[in-house]
């Protein structure tokens, strides 16, 4: 019994590990440069002393005022435009049955600072506000209304920059989060710090290749 209990252990862990090193390998491209990760970028000031930071980007062949339309629009896809991960991934992570638009929709196009952007069904559980909107350049959302039980006072900036000329764009994704620790601080930090970097490789970099590939099209 023991050890069947170990090989079901391994198996897990080898299956998990297979699963972790597939998804980053699917999201390579959607690594930042040691540049860009530490440049500063809008938005920065929300959350002066994050506790987790994280810098994705990606380069999108066609013009940012092609990209813009794209970000604008986001937010949960029974109320926005959805935030572009495929489907099946939505439904295993999220339980969203609603897929994310392939296309622009006009209706949508008209968001301002103070603006509300749902990331929740019922648009109040969870959400974000539009911090700083400025067209064809940065759209920075901010939350106070991601909780978890091992942290209070949440603090969430989630910053989308497009950066180019001409027909080349490069869209950088930063996600800085600070928060107090309910429970052992040390603990409190390893478990966040594991869980976001799995949703930035996961869901970070399957959104932006989402991005690219609705730009592009």
């Amino acid at each position: 019994m023991r050890r069947a209990a170990q090989a079901l252990v391994m198996t897990a862990l080898t299956l998990g590990a297979a699963g972790g090193w597939g998804c980053e390998r699917w999201t390579r491209g959607t690594r930042a440069t040691r540049q860009e990760r530490r440049q500063w970028l809008p938005g920065d000031g929300l959350v002066r002393e994050p506790t987790w930071q994280a810098t994705r980007a990606i380069t999108i062949h066609a013009p940012g005022d092609a990209v813009w339309p794209w970000l604008v629009q986001m937010g949960y896809p029974t109320h926005r435009a959805g935030w572009y991960i495929p489907l099946w991934m939505d439904r295993l992570l999220f339980g969203i049955r609603t897929p994310s638009a392939d296309r622009i929709v006009p209706e949508l196009q008209d968001l301002a600072p103070g603006d509300r952007v749902p990331d929740s069904p019922d648009a109040t559980a969870s959400y974000f506000t539009a911090a700083e909107v400025v067209d064809n350049r940065a759209l920075v959302l901010l939350s106070h209304t991601h909780p978890l039980p091992i942290y209070r006072d949440v603090e969430f900036s989630w910053a989308f920059v497009l950066d180019g000329l001409g027909t080349e764009t490069r869209l950088l994704m930063r996600a800085r989060v600070g928060y107090i620790p309910v429970g052992p601080a040390a603990i409190v930090r390893f478990l966040v710090a594991a869980a976001f970097a799995v949703g930035d490789v996961i869901q970070g970099g399957a959104m932006l290749r989402g991005i690219r590939a609705r730009a592009e099209s």
